[in-house]
């Protein structure tokens, strides 16, 4: 059976992060994606974190699966190459600023007179209207105007935290590669073809969705941790390992009582109702802090799965790797490299019944696949030395 987005090809020209991962999800549901890249250096990615045997975790992460083309779009042929491309295209991604496809040539209106049915797709940083539409972003500009990293510091009067990882370019990512999907179920369904713009800002402020909608209702910005909710935060346990609850609904308060043997917190009128325990969160954070000291974690796990109640381990990386859950469901897996051999890489979060989904190449080489692809197209090979020749490709 072929995956879901089987005979769907992309041709790929985001660099970084925000677009490439939203390809790479595209990929591993069974899309061929096409990096086109240029010719001397390539995606910047390729170089950041570049460790000695040749090994790249940050392009290898948002670059698997794909095929890699060199032309520099700048020259008539190189253009005339990408044309050639389009009548058998599906999908056109970039994250360049907006304006640049255009200068390029390669804009949805020029691409449509070629073929009506194409779908264009930009990331952008800022959306493609208003005064900033223009200006170049990445994904600490994102966390920043999005409202997160005061929400994550712990409010206006805090240090503003930025989450690492990239996480604004990963959900973008997301949101990106949501939009595409759509859009090409809607050329299924409806027979068009049409241009998708999704943007670090706007996926920002749709992650906090909940957040936002209370503040438009005048209702105080919540801030994370233990400053909302003494029962939806993590503690310390005495083997020093950390713990995390999710006892979002009070049915949960009486058992967890139980189960921590503090029925006096039950009777306590402070904690009686959800109101109290939040509004006393100083006093009953104080007093779970020093139960949970009292035993290691893997005890507290135990007894606070034997009763039902949502629980985990706070997780380190190391940890992460070795945790059953993530195992059994392949979230992380390994894939052959042909020049480093078993290599670990993350898998897809997604999984499907009756089509594949998954990692199934490592990352291509700089124009591993320039001369496959144009021989496709019915080049030449001297047309091929013709185009390395005059560094077009």
């Amino acid at each position: 059976m072929p995956g879901a987005l089987e005979g769907v090809r992309i041709l790929d020209f985001t660099r970084y992060q925000q677009g490439p991962f939203a390809t790479v999800l595209l990929s591993d549901l069974g899309a061929d994606v096409i990096k086109v890249e240029e010719p001397t250096r390539g995606d910047l990615g390729r170089s950041l974190g570049l460790q000695p045997d040749g090994w790249c975790a940050y392009f290898q992460a948002l670059n698997r699966n794909k095929r890699s083309l060199t032309i520099d779009t700048r020259t008539d042929e190189g253009r005339e190459i990408i044309y050639r491309l389009i009548p058998d295209t599906d999908v056109v991604t970039d994250n360049f600023r907006p304006g640049t496809m255009k200068r390029f040539g390669l804009d949805h209106d020029s691409l449509a007179a070629i073929n009506p049915r194409i779908i264009t797709a930009s990331a952008s940083g800022f959306g493609p209207k208003g005064p900033q539409a223009h200006e170049p972003s990445f994904d600490s500009i994102g966390q920043a105007m999005g409202g997160i990293m005061v929400a994550q510091g712990g409010g206006a009067d805090a240090e503003p935290m930025h989450i690492i990882g990239g996480m604004a370019d990963q959900v973008g990512a997301m949101i990106f590669a949501l939009g595409i999907c759509a859009a090409i179920a809607a050329r299924e369904l409806h027979g068009v073809g049409q241009h998708v713009d999704t943007s670090l800002l706007g996926s920002q402020l749709a992650l906090q969705g909940l957040g936002l909608t209370g503040f438009l209702r005048g209702q105080v910005q919540r801030v994370g941790g233990r400053r909302w909710n003494p029962l939806f935060t993590q503690y310390r346990c005495a083997d020093g390992l950390w713990i995390s609850l999710g006892l979002l609904d009070p049915k949960w308060w009486p058992a967890f009582c139980e189960v921590l043997g503090r029925r006096d917190l039950e009777a306590d009128e402070r904690f009686a109702e959800p109101a109290g325990r939040t509004g006393n969160r100083d006093a009953l954070i104080a007093e779970l802090e020093a139960t949970f000291e009292t035993k290691p974690r893997a005890e507290w796990l135990a007894l606070l799965k034997a009763a039902g109640l949502p629980c985990g381990p706070v997780n380190d990386y190391a940890a992460v790797a070795n945790e059953p859950q993530v195992i059994a469901n392949e979230y992380l897996t390994t894939l052959e490299d042909p020049n480093l051999g078993e290599v670990g890489i993350v898998g897809s979060p997604i999984q499907m019944s009756e089509t594949p989904v998954g990692p199934k190449a490592t990352a291509p080489d700089l124009g591993q696949h320039t001369e496959e692809i144009l021989l496709d197209l019915d080049y030449a090979w001297d047309d091929i030395e013709r185009f390395k020749d005059a560094g077009v490709i």
